[in-house]
């Protein structure tokens, strides 16, 4: 993160990152959803590294 708080929802559940600090991923297929949980905008580098021959995205739903 480079500006703001992201947060980050999984079926494990919510998790922060602050400006100056990283975030890791989750395994494959684990649903979640990103989004600004500050006060500001965000600016943040975010990478994902993806499975060329599967979907990067499908509906899914939080149980």
């Amino acid at each position: 993160m480079i500006r703001g708080r992201l947060g980050q929802k999984t079926p494990d559940g919510v998790a922060f990152v602050e400006a100056g600090h990283t975030m890791n991923g989750h395994v494959a297929q684990t649903t979640m959803e990103v989004f600004n949980a500050g006060t500001t905008d965000l600016q943040a580098p975010i990478m994902f590294v993806a499975d060329a021959s599967k979907p990067f995205s499908v509906p899914a739903e939080f149980r």
